[in-house]
């Protein structure tokens, strides 16, 4: 059974999380990396699945599937729950291959937690561009550059918790965004 995470092991990761959004590595030291701490940090998964359901909802494209309606939540609810499961384990092996294996589970821990910030910052802005606030381009403008600002963000946590170079850093935010991609690309497959 996963270990359930404590208030203050919440608090302690949010805070971390944020401090690495004000790029302060200081905020590396308020995570558990522990194995226990590892797997506690996928209870932010539980804070993040408010924002997707919300993300999906807003997808016009979702509106044009022809996927039944129990089927079209299990295939997100399996997304979603592959979204959190395999860019760790693919990334396990590279990981090691860095030589940076001691180093796995707190980056696992701080880049769990930083999708709870991810979200919390993206949410707003794709509700201001999908609401129809700001012209058309102007909102595909600021979703696109909240969207490199959340990449920048994961490549400084990437960096600060493997402490790795600007490449290697690069390198892995790339593969989660990979990942990504084809985990979006099965999901519409699915959902016609």
């Amino acid at each position: 059974m996963i270990p359930v995470p404590s208030l203050r092991e919440v608090v302690f990761g949010l805070y971390g999380a944020w401090r690495l959004a004000r790029l302060d590595r200081g905020g590396m030291s308020y995570f558990d990396g522990s194995i226990d701490g590892f797997w506690k940090s996928f209870y932010a998964a539980a804070f993040v699945a408010p924002g997707y359901i919300i993300l999906v909802l807003l997808d016009t494209t979702i509106q044009s599937a022809s996927a039944g309606g129990v089927r079209a939540v299990l295939i997100h609810a399996l997304t979603y729950s592959l979204s959190w499961t395999v860019y760790p384990v693919v990334v396990h092996p590279i990981v090691q291959a860095m030589g940076r294996e001691a180093a796995y589970t707190k980056f696992i821990v701080a880049f769990n937690w930083a999708k709870v910030v991810q979200m919390a910052l993206y949410l707003p802005v794709i509700g201001i561009a999908t609401a129809g606030i700001v012209p058309s381009g102007a909102a595909n403008l600021l979703s696109a550059a909240m969207y490199i600002l959340l990449l920048g963000y994961q490549w400084f946590v990437t960096r600060a918790a493997l402490d790795i170079g600007a490449r290697a850093a690069t390198g892995l935010v790339a593969l989660d965004f990979v990942v990504g991609v084809v985990l979006s690309v099965l999901a519409a497959g699915m959902l016609q």
